[in-house]
């Protein structure tokens, strides 16, 4: 189990989990401070990878440019109120750049998801980034997933075929007071869960702590976990999911709402 506070990381190191060993593609996971003005540019050639961006805030304008020659695409990422959180894939083997536009401090999230030499040669040709922001008025309500308690609204912002590599989701979702995500495993899937509104209780390996905003979880294969909302106010949150190359991912219910479980 994996838990930290991102205004707690050391902004020299910019691992969000040290010496975490991934056991799919992902293969980049760090947390930036990008400061008023600042421009950061990553490069595309370095290694066959997809790249993305999560963002707490914003507008953050986003450059690419194919990494030898040709003309670059903008974007400027504006998201709920103006100022994120929102989300960039940047094109493959383009070099990004993320310049803040902000007053203030904008986090950023940076994932990368290797490719193999198959799916590099198969990877997007369209230059455009897939940009957007988490907007809860998209969100659709239902009954709790699994086995949880209450409703939760959610929405796959991006899916399996939004991607040229095994990233394979990134979700949005809101649980209501008294809603949980029920204890659950994967098989061939590794996750992390950002918490972007609210406070709650997250439980990983059957060890449950108290999450809010800025809080960073990890959930490795065939570890258990869900989160549950004992509040008074929504919990909001997003989900990076990235599976294991050729191989089936699932999901198996562990049959607990989490309702009843405490801090241990």
């Amino acid at each position: 189990m994996k838990h930290v506070h991102i205004g707690e990381l050391d902004k020299e190191d910019l691992a969000v989990f040290a010496g975490l060993r991934f056991s799919t593609p992902w293969s980049v996971f760090d947390y930036w401070v990008l400061e008023p003005g600042q421009v950061r540019t990553v490069v595309g050639e370095e290694k066959a990878c997809e790249q993305g961006y999560v963002l707490m805030g914003g507008p953050v304008e986003f450059t690419s440019e194919p990494s030898r020659e040709g003309r670059g695409e903008q974007d400027e990422l504006r998201g709920r109120n103006g100022c994120g959180p929102g989300f960039i894939v940047g094109p493959v083997g383009h070099d990004h750049s993320l310049e803040n536009l902000a007053l203030q401090e904008v986090g950023v999230l940076h994932v990368g998801v290797d490719l193999s030499a198959a799916e590099m040669a198969e990877a997007r040709v369209d230059p455009s980034p897939r940009v957007g922001s988490f907007d809860v008025g998209a969100l659709k309500w239902r009954t709790a997933i699994h086995g949880g308690c209450g409703q939760i609204a959610t929405r796959h912002v991006l899916k399996p075929e939004d991607f040229s590599s095994t990233w394979t989701f990134l979700d949005h979702a809101v649980l209501d007071p008294g809603g949980s995500v029920g204890y659950h495993y994967h098989d061939g899937l590794e996750e992390s869960f950002a918490v972007l509104d609210g406070e709650g209780l997250m439980t990983v390996d059957d060890k449950t702590f108290a999450v809010g905003p800025g809080s960073m979880t990890w959930q490795g294969i065939g570890q258990g976990h869900g989160i549950y909302n004992p509040g008074s106010q929504n919990l909001e949150f997003i989900r990076i999911a990235v599976a294991q190359r050729n191989e089936q991912y699932t999901t198996i219910d562990l049959h607990d709402d989490l309702s009843s479980r405490g801090p241990t």
